[in-house]
């Protein structure tokens, strides 16, 4: 009999990051949860600032100095991560069966080592193989990704690839070790639209040929509604909306989701200029004690004072709002998916 409740391979609960600085204490996540089943794609969503790359950095361990995971845990397949045990499983597991595909390629890649170098190395100490194995499997994987001549190219230096092909290297060195979780942190930053769709092509051909699960980190809300099957957004370190990308998209609940799709470009919109939110997102230095997005909230009231609790959507998401479902925006726009924000 079929498990009618399996385990998330992934499960981050209330999770909370700070940074120590000179100016004080940066609150970086503020009870951060969301869970990723097997062989699902999800999104995380914000603007800059929002807290997504900090959440990928904390399920890869990369979390240094200033900053410290203050409270809550990060599960593997129900085990934690962040116990004296987990933390030795967790070395072993990150790079291996999870891995991430970093934002700036260029700033990721030793310019010092080949392409070959790279993939031999992650190969040789993840999986054990021989140098020649693991060249000849280096081969296998550039030419997986749809880089031509692999062979060749495993000589060759990250400053002679273009960004779409250096993106492709990274997604090589994070499936390298056939993992069951990739994270892709903005892995379409800086590239032309012909070279994004192929990326995100890519992505999905290697999500169905190999079962993996995405976590995918962006702030484009057109490539969440083509590849992704969950959304969470985020906002000031929490996120503030969650659930299929289909529901949160055609029937947002909260005011800064909803200002989100609002302000997202169409090609069917003929306005002579795009909607933007008003205003800037708090300092996390001093972060509110109430609703976050408060201040550039068109429908906050003083109820907005106390921080709302995370509450159960009609359509199976959550939202974190005292007044969900109001359309808080005098002119709304169809969402990615082809259906209306309310």
């Amino acid at each position: 009999m079929a498990n009618a409740h399996p385990t998330p391979i992934l499960e981050v609960r209330d999770l909370c990051v700070e940074f120590d600085t000179m100016a004080g204490l940066v609150q970086g996540l503020r009870g951060v949860s969301f869970s990723v089943m097997p062989g699902e794609t999800m999104a995380l969503v914000g603007e800059s600032g929002s807290g997504k790359s900090v959440t990928a950095q904390a399920i890869m361990g990369l979390i240094g100095l200033p900053g410290r995971i203050s409270s809550g845990d990060i599960l593997w397949k129900g085990q934690s991560l962040l116990t004296r045990e987990g933390q030795k499983a967790a070395g072993k597991l990150r790079g291996k069966s999870v891995s991430m595909v970093f934002q700036d390629p260029m700033t990721s890649l030793n310019p010092l080592m080949t392409i070959g170098a790279h993939l031999i190395e992650v190969l040789r100490r993840h999986m054990g193989l021989s140098k020649d194995k693991a060249f000849a499997r280096g081969v296998e994987l550039l030419d997986a990704v749809g880089i031509t001549e692999p062979k060749r190219r495993m000589g060759q230096y990250p400053h002679e690839f273009s960004g779409g092909m250096r993106q492709r290297v990274m997604i090589a060195l994070a499936i390298a070790c056939e993992p069951e979780l990739l994270i892709a942190d903005e892995p379409t930053t800086a590239l032309d639209v012909t070279i994004q769709a192929q990326v995100l092509d890519l992505l999905a051909d290697l999500q169905k040929s190999m079962g993996l699960s995405i976590v995918l980190i962006t702030h484009d809300l057109g490539i969440v509604a083509g590849l992704c099957e969950k959304v969470a957004v985020m906002y000031a370190g929490s996120i503030v909306e969650a659930g299929t990308a289909k529901t949160v998209f055609d029937h947002a609940e909260h005011p800064y989701t909803q200002g989100l799709i609002r302000s997202t470009p169409r090609l069917d919109d003929r306005r002579a200029r795009l909607i933007s939110i008003d205003g800037a997102p708090p300092s996390l230095l001093h972060p509110p004690k109430g609703c976050a997005f408060q201040s550039r909230c068109p429908v906050s009231s003083r109820q907005c004072d106390e921080k709302p609790a995370r509450q159960a959507t009609p359509e199976g998401g959550s939202v974190s709002c005292w007044t969900p479902s109001v359309a808080a925006w005098s002119e709304p726009s169809e969402s990615p998916t082809g259906g209306q924000a309310r």
